[in-house]
């Protein structure tokens, strides 16, 4: 957020019209903020915490893109290389939460696969995906987020091992309406 003022100016303002700063958070506030939800997961396409997939086998002879597989080779999905498709997201390095939303402001996932797909995706999703609504939700509520003077910005582009680790960073906090 301390990098996108902007898009962290639009959340303090949806998170303000429908929760307000003193409210208490709840999961049923998440389909009323979908500029929040599509900035999460943004953040998620972006950040690609485990940008390589689990290994798996594939279970029968498979042809893809003109490779032949055959069935019991082991593969490695690259989700990395999904969510940076500029095929499938114009302008990939770009931090655009609206890309998630439908002309409607609706939430539209697309092809967005942070926990992986299929059999073998992450069993963690569902409060994995809970948590961090109510971690970042509450944070933007409570706090605004800037590039600390006299440091470089943040790197986005992480420590690349079997997780991608941010790099070490600092910010300014402060707390919402503080002078």
């Amino acid at each position: 957020m301390s990098l996108n003022p902007d898009v962290q100016a639009r959340v303090h303002a949806e998170i303000d019209a429908i929760i307000g700063n003193d409210a208490l958070l709840s999961m049923h506030h998440r389909i009323q903020l979908p500029f929040t939800e599509a900035t999460i997961l943004e953040t998620q396409r972006l950040g690609d915490v485990v940008p390589l997939g689990v290994p798996h086998a594939v279970t029968e002879d498979v042809y893809f893109r003109d490779y032949f597989i055959p069935k019991g080779t082991m593969i490695i999905p690259n989700l990395y290389s999904v969510h940076m498709n500029p095929e499938l997201w114009p302008e990939p390095e770009k931090f655009k939460p609206e890309r998630f939303l439908d002309s409607d402001g609706n939430i539209d996932q697309k092809e967005l696969i942070p926990f992986s797909v299929g059999k073998r995706q992450c069993l963690g999703e569902g409060m994995a995906k809970m948590e961090l609504f109510l971690y970042f939700t509450s944070m933007m509520q409570h706090f605004n987020f800037k590039p600390a003077p006299g440091y470089p910005a943040p790197n986005t582009k992480g420590l690349l091992g079997f997780t991608n680790a941010p790099e070490p960073f600092h910010i300014l906090v402060r707390k919402r309406n503080a002078k």
